[in-house]
């Protein structure tokens, strides 16, 4: 599930198309901080991220955070839960 600026939407598919329907071309992420925790004994991960985004060509970043859920698979992970809001001053 990912929560997008108070909006849900499930399902990988449903994912991949509200990221698309976003209309950006380009965003470059510049961290601030990343805390992690594990959330369970059976290997997930919690994640919170804080930072700045720029949108295609704009100047002025938006301040975001972000909270993921990792969920172990084989050698790697998956996105289990994400929640996104960009943060208005």
């Amino acid at each position: 599930m990912l929560t997008f600026e108070s909006s849900q939407t499930q399902g990988a598919k449903a994912i991949v198309e509200k990221l698309v329907s976003l209309g950006f071309q380009k965003v470059k992420h510049r961290i601030s901080t990343l805390d992690a925790q594990p959330a369970s004994e059976a290997g997930d991960v919690l994640v919170m991220v804080t930072g700045e985004l720029l949108i295609d060509d704009e100047q002025n970043a938006q301040r975001y955070s972000q909270v993921f859920h990792l969920i172990p698979d084989g050698s790697s992970y998956y996105v289990f839960n994400d929640i996104f809001r960009l943060n208005y001053s």
